[in-house]
């Protein structure tokens, strides 16, 4: 007598060889029965002994594949059969069902065994520049529709050959149901075009040209998995020079695609952490410590000391860098605009950056940039949020309905949530921007459609003028249930907290650029109390004026100049701004009398604008954050800047103004590299000064850090030192960005506390 028994299994077991796997398994154990995907899972049914059965269970959670990650297994029924002799093991068609609950793999870079048949020339992909298998290749971007199979993909309309479709379809080869697997003669055509769409060449003759016009200084626009790049030579001055005029980078530095370990450890000092980061099958760029006299032009990384290195992660990348050591390899699109995915649109607007385009017929169904992670020692700290990492979700902390957290308005995200999962889209970009606003729409359709998701409650930022609310609402268009407006700063910190699987009361230091203050302000420097269901703003940064209004985001100096005034006084401000700054003397004097009608803001990142300008760094931005990347790239040493706090009516502020004060005066006995450098240590020691005031107070020791002011490595290194010393325990993140990409995650979280189960 057999025993039937039959399985639901979920996470990200579709696209990563799940079924081919489970039907080795079986058929290495002698098991029956059958696996098939469906918009809930995997649903496996087993023919065999109890005690089969059940080691079957136990190999499959310990053995499953490198790709894939189980959220569960739930038993669905058992049977049992007067049969004596198991049936074999079959891959069934796959069911769609209502409610789907499957998780969508993400793109994944090409493994070593599809590199091996890659550069055999025996083998019948050799140079095959779109070769993968079960266990890599593309997945989230060329997905339209659940569940994952090839006609519910962009490969629906290339035809498998008789070879192709025979390892498909056989159990024991590693391209059994790979649903893009194609060869040269049933896959995707790789063409090399000028920018008026003339073709130049095909196939492996594309290639090499491509090759040649780059070793010659071109600018060659490359499809890749999630979108275009634009690359060039990074050791030709005059390249990199030609793609910053035509892209419109002033000073924004570009990240290098390099060969291999061998070069990255070349051009970057990189440690263990960043290598297996590097190395990962997410394969994001990450930024690392540059190495003094390499032969990269200056201009590729101007005023940083760090480079952001990525590795191949395509085939065609590969073929690529046998004939070059590094390449720019840089998002295609003009500055602050979506990256561009479709071959039309690429033609159309990248006819002015690049000089050729090396294209291919696999279409992208959902654009996505490259993920960013800086490296510190041991840790790191996630930047950008992006390929490789979406749309791998993370587990609420209790079970809720469907909640749509609509995010931010720079560096936007949304997010969604089903019971216990939580979905965070991609990095999508500012939504100033008409063409992120399109982007955001697409994006947000399209995980609607894949997880069949109809929202029944919003979250969404208190800010009026913040257009992701809006698009949210008409996007759904239903009514929902109910609508909740999140304080920005607070978001932030549910965020860490919901990332950091904590429950309880913690002190939140928040600070970023810029967040809508419940009493009407700009808020950026705030030490908040509170959990997932209430916070209290206990703290804040000493508020100062904002000369300018937004126009003080783009010039720094206005807000150093703020900075003086409030510490020495507006006719001391003028004499030293104007040795400070002599090209803005006539604008200073302007700037001090509208001074006090200008908004007033407690921003810790406006903050680090200014004193980059007061120390000569930055006065003038041309890309979002280079003021501060600029102070901290140019510390050099350490010590501590004096701050100072004081309470006012029951709240604390971090007064500036000692600092300010105590750098000025040795500007003429320190360099400014070290002065920036005490600076940080300042800010840092007098944090966590502030986190010991308030943890003495209400007896909480977990601080939460977030917000885009720790992207900063100095600043987070120290912060978090300080506060083990005085006995605190610092939340940091790991799994999200800490900029306004983790804003929507926030509110997710707030709404599953206020609207999901207890």
């Amino acid at each position: 007598m057999l025993n039937i028994a039959t399985f639901l299994v979920t996470g990200i077991v579709q696209g990563v060889g799940f079924r081919p796997f489970c039907a080795r398994l079986a058929e290495e154990m002698g098991l029956g029965g059958s696996v098939k995907n469906t918009s809930d899972g995997v649903v496996i049914k087993l023919k065999g002994s109890i005690e089969q059965i059940q080691k079957y269970i136990s190999r499959l959670q310990e053995e499953k594949p490198d790709a894939s990650h189980i959220s569960s297994i739930e038993y669905i029924s058992q049977e049992t059969s007067t049969a004596e002799t198991t049936e074999s093991f079959i891959i069934e068609k796959s069911l769609r069902l209502e409610h789907q609950r499957v998780l969508i793999p993400p793109d994944i870079a090409t493994c070593d065994d599809c590199l091996r048949e890659m550069r055999d020339p025996e083998n019948r992909r050799y140079r095959h520049p779109f070769i993968n298998c079960t266990n890599c290749g593309p997945r989230y971007t060329i997905i339209q529709d659940l569940p994952y199979d090839r006609p519910l993909t962009t490969m629906s309309h290339f035809t498998m050959c008789d070879t192709c479709t025979g390892e498909y379809t056989t159990s024991s080869n590693r391209r059994y149901h790979a649903q893009p697997n194609a060869c040269f003669d049933c896959g995707p055509s790789l063409w090399l075009t000028d920018h008026i769409n003339t073709t130049l060449a095909q196939g492996e003759e594309a290639l090499l040209k491509c090759c040649s016009f780059l070793k010659e200084g071109k600018t060659a626009a490359i499809k890749g998995l999630g979108g275009f790049h634009l690359a060039c030579d990074p050791f030709n001055d005059e390249a990199v020079r030609r793609m910053r005029e035509r892209k419109n980078r002033k000073d924004k530095p570009f990240a290098l695609m390099v060969a291999n370990v061998r070069v990255a450890k070349q051009l970057v000092h990189l440690t263990n952490t960043a290598e297996k980061i590097l190395t990962s099958s997410k394969r994001p760029i990450v930024l690392c410590p540059i190495r003094k006299n390499t032969r990269l032009s200056p201009l590729v990384a101007p005023q940083q000391n760090t480079l952001g290195i990525m590795l191949p992660y395509t085939p065609l990348h590969h073929l690529l860098f046998e004939k070059f050591d590094a390449l720019i390899m840089t998002s295609a699109n003009m500055s602050d605009a979506p990256i561009i995915s479709k071959n039309d649109d690429a033609l159309s607007s990248l006819s002015g950056l690049a000089d050729i385009f090396l294209m291919h017929n696999r279409d992208i169904h959902m654009a996505i940039d490259d993920s960013v992670i800086a490296s510190q020692g041991r840790d790191y700290i996630l930047i950008r949020r992006a390929r490789g990492f979406v749309p791998i979700p993370l587990t609420a902390l209790n079970k809720g309905p469907v909640i749509l957290a609509a995010g931010a308005e720079m560096k936007s995200t949304f997010t969604l949530t089903q019971d216990r999962t939580i979905f965070p889209g991609q990095y999508l970009g500012d939504l100033k921007q008409i063409g992120t606003v399109e982007y955001y729409k697409r994006a947000l359709r399209h995980f609607l459609k894949l997880y069949n998701l109809h929202p029944q409650y919003l979250v969404y930022d208190l800010h009026p003028q913040y257009l992701s609310g809006y698009l949210a609402k008409d996007i759904v268009k239903e009514t929902f249930k109910e609508t909740l407006g999140v304080q920005h700063h607070y978001a932030h910190m549910a965020a860490c907290l919901l990332e950091n699987r904590f429950e309880e009361p913690a002190i939140g230091a928040i600070f970023d650029g810029t967040g809508y203050g419940e009493d009407g302000t700009i808020w950026g420097g705030e030490f908040l109390i509170g959990d997932l269901m209430h916070y209290q703003r206990k703290g804040s940064l000493l508020p100062c004026n904002l000369p300018g209004g937004e126009k003080a985001v783009l010039e720094p100096w206005r807000y150093g100049l703020a900075l003086l005034a409030h510490t020495i006084g507006k006719e001391e401000a003028l004499s030293l701004g104007s040795s400070i700054w002599p090209e803005m003397k006539n604008r200073l004097q302007s700037q001090l009398i509208i001074m006090d009608e200008s908004p007033v803001t407690t921003s810790c990142g406006r903050f680090f604008d200014g004193i980059s300008a007061l120390l000569g760094f930055c006065t003038e931005i041309t890309y979002d954050g280079q003021a501060a990347m600029e102070l901290e790239s140019q510390s050099y040493g350490s010590g501590s800047a004096p701050f100072k706090i004081f309470e006012k009516e029951g709240f604390l502020y971090l007064d500036w103004r000692p600092m300010v004060k105590w750098m000025m005066s040795n500007r003429s006995l320190h360099s400014k590299k070290v002065l920036a450098a005490a600076f940080h240590g300042g800010i840092a020691y007098w944090t966590a000064e502030m986190c010991q005031l308030l943890s003495q107070k209400t007896g909480i020791k977990h601080v939460a850090l977030s917000g885009g002011v720790w992207q900063n490595k100095r600043l987070l290194a120290l912060t978090v030192s300080y506060l083990k010393q005085r006995g605190l325990k610092p939340l940091t993140h790991h799994l999200l960005s800490p900029n306004d990409e983790n804003i929507s995650v926030g509110q997710a979280a707030l709404g599953l506390a206020r609207w999901g189960e207890k």
